[in-house]
């Protein structure tokens, strides 16, 4: 099964194509050009046919809505007319499940000024928490790129994570247990704001 995965979650971007679990291509942009603009450039450039693909995977957060909203309205319309399936996924999920880190596990990102986490204990996994002050006990999982607004304790940085090639990675794993894949309607990127 050949699966092309995106997430357009925060500034940068990055497609997978993932073949029976293995990772045939990752490919990161970050510039100065919004998703819009990257995204049919990026896909004619690699000669990337979304119609040579067995299904679709896109990540539906967290991060930031208009970039995500394009790619998971990219993908849901490219699944939708190809009639192919499609699985969406979560990158704070993806960080705490593959991450090699101890227990608990707390995957973090910031977006704008408000951080979001999970807590992973075990088979356990909490859902997407808003960061208020708290104290967070266990290992901290984030992008060393958010390293200065992280709360203190054990951290595992990465440099880079490329959500896409683990999310093409899960939805393989989703589509051997569901070959139909999600309803393209329901799949939506996930809204997180605090009350005001």
């Amino acid at each position: 099964m050949k699966i092309l995965s995106l997430d357009t979650s925060f500034s940068f971007f990055n497609l997978s194509v993932v073949e029976d679990r293995k990772l045939v291509l990752l490919h990161y942009v970050d510039s100065d050009r919004k998703t819009l603009e990257n995204l049919p450039k990026v896909l004619s450039d690699l000669c990337i046919d979304p119609r040579e693909f067995d299904a679709f995977a896109v990540s539906v957060g967290v991060g930031y809505l208009t970039s995500l909203r394009i790619g998971v309205t990219f993908m849901k319309t490219t699944a939708y007319t190809l009639r192919k399936p499609i699985v969406s996924y979560e990158n704070l999920y993806l960080m705490g499940r593959f991450t090699p880190a101890p227990l608990p596990r707390l995957p973090c990102l910031k977006v704008s000024t408000n951080l979001f986490y999970r807590v992973f204990e075990g088979e356990r996994v909490s859902e997407v928490k808003l960061h208020r002050g708290e104290d967070l006990e266990g290992t901290i999982v984030s992008l060393e790129t958010f390293s200065e607004e992280l709360p203190g304790g054990r951290r595992f940085l990465h440099p880079f994570f490329p959500f896409s090639a683990y999310g093409g990675v899960y939805a393989h794993e989703y589509l051997e247990k569901n070959p139909e894949g999600e309803d393209v309607f329901g799949i939506e990127p996930i809204y997180l704001k605090p009350p005001a």
